[in-house]
């Protein structure tokens, strides 16, 4: 009998006080990405509003609807992934409230046989006549050592049951909180369904808008190709004429110091890390040349990426280094090139300017503030060059910006 008390309480052991760590951790990263999807969200319906307060159909509005529908989506997908966690969290504690049921049986009935045993053997005289009916002394003191044992595996028997029916009670407990986490999820995950499904409606809408006033979107389109031509053209003189410059200065050809090897090194190193130009927004046109993804008639050339953002925010340096040129482009606002050894970040679309050629930047250091687009929010244009002795060219920034 002693072993398989003994074989329970392992067990029992083992239930109560296993540490599902990696289930915890699952959640965790969950409940994580939820808050970061929920922010998003809320930073997409911002913008939607403020371009919908020009009462003006714009590509502005219909990208940030886009990006609000894909967010809303991944958040139903997290939801999902959150509620079968929680099936899995109910199941295995509804087997452990039954392990534990079963126990507090096993340990209650081998109890009652216990108290029987003593009802039967109650004459105050049967405990002497046991010991001293022994054949000898050495059989005589087990069998006084057996009495003794046998009371106190009693005492402890009574405790083994009150554990285990108050950890059956705090495990009775845990169940009704994750059923009730359950059923509330699910009102959120309902909710968030009807709005995602609202976003779809009002994405057809738009659409159907973009059929009838494709010719004049286009024209918008390309009015952008060649603001983003301008840039390209300003930032490869600006370049060159430094490179000139230096060249100049020491008479020999242009070469990194240590100093730009270094910061070179560095900035390389932080590719996929670097922060954003601006805290937060949207990437609404990506690098490079690509056929546009609503109006179909119309291609976009873009050598870094749009950030679309709110109204007039500010734009900050995505790392340390050197402001090399400051410019003014018709169309295209204030741009502020840095360096940062052989790699230069371009901003552009600025109103204001808070720093001049020279100035040494630090990684979130305000560069200045983003002019207001015709739709209500900003845009905020954004490059990265690396300069060769071959040549230079751009990257895309959407590899370096970190997720």
């Amino acid at each position: 009998m002693n072993k398989v008390i003994f074989f329970i309480s392992i067990l029992l052991f083992g239930i109560v006080n296993s540490n599902p760590l990696f289930g915890q951790k699952k959640s965790e990263l969950l409940k994580k990405q939820e808050k970061i999807l929920l922010e998003k969200i809320e930073h997409t319906k911002v913008l939607i509003d403020q371009t919908r307060a020009t009462k003006k159909l714009t590509l502005s509005e219909i990208n940030i609807v886009n990006r609000q529908i894909k967010y809303r989506q991944k958040l139903i997908d997290n939801y999902n992934f959150q509620l079968r966690k929680m099936d899995e969290k109910i199941q295995e504690i509804n087997r452990q409230v039954n392990s534990l049921v079963n126990t507090n049986k096993i340990l209650r009935e081998e109890y009652k046989k216990m108290l029987l045993y003593a009802f039967k053997n109650r004459d105050p005289n049967y405990k002497f006549l046991y010991i001293i009916s022994a054949s000898t002394f050495s059989e005589a003191f087990h069998r006084m050592k057996y009495i003794q044992h046998y009371k106190d595996y009693r005492l402890k028997q009574i405790e083994r049951i009150k554990k285990t029916q108050n950890n059956l009670a705090i495990k009775k407990e845990e169940l009704n909180k994750e059923i009730i986490k359950k059923k509330n999820l699910l009102e959120i995950k309902k909710k968030e369904k009807l709005n995602y499904q609202s976003d779809k409606n009002s994405q057809l809408i738009s659409l159907a808008k973009i059929r009838d006033n494709e010719q004049n979107l286009a024209a918008e389109l390309e009015k952008n190709n060649k603001k983003r031509n301008e840039i390209v053209k300003a930032v490869k003189k600006a370049i060159e004429d430094e490179i000139k410059a230096l060249e100049k200065l020491k008479k020999a050809k242009f070469a990194l110091t240590p100093e730009g090897i270094a910061i070179s090194k560095s900035f390389n190193k932080n590719k996929g890390r670097l922060i954003w130009p601006v805290e937060r927004g949207e990437i609404t046109s990506k690098y490079g040349r690509h056929q546009h993804h609503l109006v179909t008639t119309a291609f976009v050339d873009n050598n870094g990426v749009d950030i679309t953002t709110s109204k007039n925010a500010n734009v900050r340096a995505v790392f340390e280094g050197k402001v090399t040129s400051v410019l003014i482009i018709p169309g295209a606002g204030r741009v502020v090139m840095v360096s940062h050894g052989e790699y230069r970040t371009v901003y552009a679309n600025l109103q204001e300017v808070y720093v001049k050629k020279g100035d040494q930047v630090k990684a979130k250091d305000k560069l200045g503030k983003l002019l207001a687009k015709e739709s209500g929010i900003s845009e905020s244009h954004f490059e990265i060059w690396k300069i060769l002795a071959s040549g230079m060219s751009t990257v895309n920034p959407s590899f370096w910006l970190s997720k």
